[in-house]
């Protein structure tokens, strides 16, 4: 059946026609070295047919793309039939060059006989949706709980005390996530027939006094991504509430492709935009530094063999460079042989994916790759309690942001940020709750503040912001709301509620300073704040305070 005609699959269509429109040159032109192959002269012979050898191997990794695989087949035969004849070094006889110039002219017919390339029909990306919480609960106590948390952090949320209503409000209004208390009686089934009435699974997030096996099973089942027993620890679910909106959210992986032939290239990008994925071709491998400090891939698309700079060579380059030898490298080749194949991943490559490749193949395996590799990136440098910077990266980040500062004119913020009197919360409640006080502090921070400024933990329970094309006024008026959301934040342990605050001092970048500099002008300014009372922001060189 023939799927209906999509802005993707015009694009693709009109590139497969001139791709076809190409080989009416192509093809006469691999005709003609065909032919000339017998006159050639023997010492000319072997550059001659390698590259007619290199030509069909291109043939024979694009074709298929395009909705000719019998051209595919039948070109890559005939490289390999070439293969063969220069690996022995001797040229074939009469009879074989006429069976291999007539297999040649045969491509001809085969490129009148593409097939319509299939609608992308699978995303690997998650669709966007509505940043708002649904919160279906009937404990009083627990929703009050769950409330205060949502308010603070400032999550736009709805409550419901029955799944009848719930339902009308999902079949209204898609959410971000939803939050349910599930020790309301059925609430299972009712969750089942709620998310049964769905494309695709809502996120759900359960709470619930039940540990045991089948609990979590049946959580499984009805599309739980989270699972939190009672008493709440609400630390973690607001960790949940945040992964589950962060991811909707989520920058789109970044792809670089490096492909000789460039409709080909344009081919494998459409298909990779569609799927919610960025992507930059680069058409010269000289440019390949330039590329990466701009475009920052998550993932790096190679063809093996490309004229003037080989795939495996020019991922061999990029190692070279200490900053990117964690970004995968993936190559891109028609090439089956697999001691070929070895060959190529040995040098600085990941992966090899053999053309042709499907759409959703090809789709599927990139998305992977840039999901794992920014994982890793983020398990280098995050660290583990908040998911914050670490203390080298955060400085790195702000010696950046500092340069680029210095080019445009534009005003950085830096800011010092210490809880108050938290070896006391060390000492009366433990250090588990200590570090429920810090990671609530670090995801009210990531809530709170814009996507591109930088929050790093710079040791202990002392935090270092970046605020970028923020003036030191703007920084306190921020700040100052941060630190009265966090001084009404609730905390809990063994049933006793506490509250706890933080001090902070804020420093402007200023020229050329050294990044260390105006760190100590922003500690400098949190040991005013400290010493003049805590729970207050001041900034440097002034008694200005919360």
């Amino acid at each position: 059946m023939t799927a209906p005609t999509t802005d993707l699959q015009q694009q693709l269509e009109t590139l497969r026609l001139a791709y076809v429109d190409r080989l009416r040159q192509d093809l006469p032109a691999l005709l003609q070295q065909a032919q000339a192959l017998p006159e050639t002269p023997s010492e000319l012979w072997q550059q001659h047919a390698a590259q007619l050898m290199a030509a069909l191997h291109t043939l024979a990794g694009s074709a298929g793309t395009f909705g000719l695989a019998q051209l595919g087949d039948r070109a890559k035969q005939l490289e390999q039939q070439l293969k063969h004849w220069l690996h022995d070094g001797i040229q074939p006889d009469v009879a074989a060059y006429r069976d291999f110039v007539a297999a040649i002219a045969l491509l001809s017919r085969l490129s009148d006989t593409a097939a319509e390339i299939p609608v992308l029909n699978v995303s690997v990306g998650q669709q966007p949706l509505a940043a708002t919480v649904y919160l279906c609960c009937a404990d009083s106590a627990l929703k009050e709980q769950i409330s205060i948390m949502l308010d603070i952090f400032g999550y736009v949320n709805r409550q419901f005390t029955g799944f009848s209503a719930l339902r009308d409000a999902v079949a209204m209004q898609r959410p971000a996530v939803v939050i349910v208390d599930a020790d309301q009686p059925g609430a299972v089934a009712q969750l089942q027939l709620i998310q049964h009435e769905q494309k695709t699974a809502l996120p759900l997030l359960l709470v619930s006094h039940k540990t045991d096996f089948n609990s979590y099973l049946d959580a499984v089942r009805i599309g739980a991504v989270g699972y939190y027993s009672r008493p709440l620890n609400t630390t973690e679910l607001e960790a949940g509430v945040r992964k589950q909106i962060s991811g909707a959210e989520r920058e789109p992986f970044r792809v670089m492709l490096v492909d000789d032939d460039q409709m080909l290239a344009q081919h494998y990008a459409i298909v990779l935009q569609q799927g919610g994925l960025m992507v930059e071709i680069l058409p010269q491998p000289a440019q390949i530094f330039d590329a990466l400090n701009r475009f920052h891939p998550d993932v790096i698309l190679l063809d093996v063999n490309m004229p003037f700079c080989s795939g495996p060579e020019l991922a061999q380059l990029v190692r070279l460079q200490q900053s990117w030898l964690g970004v995968p490298i993936i190559y891109l080749s028609s090439e089956t042989d697999s001691e070929q194949q070895l060959a190529a991943l040995i040098k600085a490559g990941d992966d090899f994916i053999t053309k042709p490749i499907s759409d959703t193949a090809l789709l599927v395996a990139v998305f992977a790759r840039a999901q794992r590799a920014r994982q890793l990136a983020e398990i280098m440098t995050r660290d583990s309690l908040t998911g914050l910077l670490q203390h080298a990266h955060i400085k790195e980040r702000l010696a950046l942001e500092m340069l680029r500062s210095e080019r445009s004119a534009q005003p950085v913020s830096v800011v010092m940020l210490d809880i108050d009197h938290f070896k006391k919360v060390n000492d009366n409640y433990g250090h588990l709750v200590g570090d429920q006080v810090i990671a609530n502090l670090a995801n009210l921070l990531k809530q709170q503040l814009r996507k591109t400024d930088l929050v790093g933990r710079y040791g202990g329970e002392e935090f270092l912001l970046v605020l970028p094309e923020c003036t030191l006024q703007r920084a306190f008026e921020v700040i100052e709301q941060i630190r009265e959301l966090f001084a009404g934040l609730p905390f809990s342990s063994n049933e006793q509620r506490f509250f706890c605050t933080f001090s902070a001092g804020i420093s402007a970048v200023a020229g050329s300073t050294a990044a260390d500099v105006v760190i100590e002008k922003a500690d400098q300014a949190l040991y005013k704040a400290k010493t003049s009372g805590r729970n207050r922001v001041i900034l440097a060189q002034s008694q200005t305070a919360g």
